[in-house]
């Protein structure tokens, strides 16, 4: 029986370690495919978004605002931590630890795609959201998902997770055309994003 149980094991084994390795180069062969084709997030080095432009008044009231996009760029030390905790509770609560993806979301994703039959939602890390929205487009394809991949992990080694939050808080768009956590905590509760309650700030988290 221990014999039988031995034979078993190692065969179990070689099994996945096959596995395993033509997983590996099946990722390696994507990869290397999509590398090429993908844009180069060094341009985040210089991360200088459409902004409100105003015209101040002669005793320094705001007469006038003109905008593309209705946007405010602020650090990450502007944002309120009620903020930063009610985001990575509604988008992404293991953003702390992962690498830019989140392994046990991409294997929960799957299983959903084969039992439902769709492209079901809800995988993406805060990061792979944000290269989304600077670098690439909504389309529901897996070529756009696995660039999405490939460049969420390029941001993950390039800057630090404050920086990443910092540009995701000011690249989102949260209605009404406005753009980042700022503009958004003005528009709604009249108030600059350090300011914001808890409970705003799980408003500002839901939009």
């Amino acid at each position: 029986m221990a014999t039988y149980i031995i034979r078993f094991a190692r065969r179990a084994g070689i099994i996945l370690l096959f596995a395993m390795s033509a997983s590996l180069g099946v990722a390696s062969g994507v990869f290397f495919a999509y590398a090429g084709d993908i844009p180069r997030i060094s341009a985040l080095d210089d991360y200088a978004p459409s902004t409100i432009s105003r015209v101040y008044g002669a005793r320094g009231e705001i007469v006038g605002e003109f905008a593309i996009q209705r946007r405010e760029v602020i650090p990450y030390e502007a944002i309120s931590p009620r903020l930063k905790q009610a985001i990575l509770a509604a988008e992404d609560a293991t953003f702390e630890q992962h690498f830019g993806l989140s392994i046990p979301r991409i294997i929960v994703s799957l299983v959903k795609d084969i039992f439902e039959g769709r492209k079901a939602a809800g995988a993406s890390t805060l990061t792979q959201q944000l290269a989304r929205k600077l670098f690439l487009t909504d389309e529901k394809t897996w070529e756009r998902k696995i660039k999405e991949a490939i460049l969420a992990i390029q941001i993950e080694k390039r800057y630090t997770k404050n920086e990443i939050f910092t540009l995701y808080c000011n690249q989102m768009y949260f209605g009404h055309g406005v753009y980042g956590v700022q503009a958004a905590s003005r528009l709604y509760f009249g108030k600059a994003a350090k300011d914001l309650t808890l409970e705003e700030a799980a408003l500002i988290a839901g939009i």
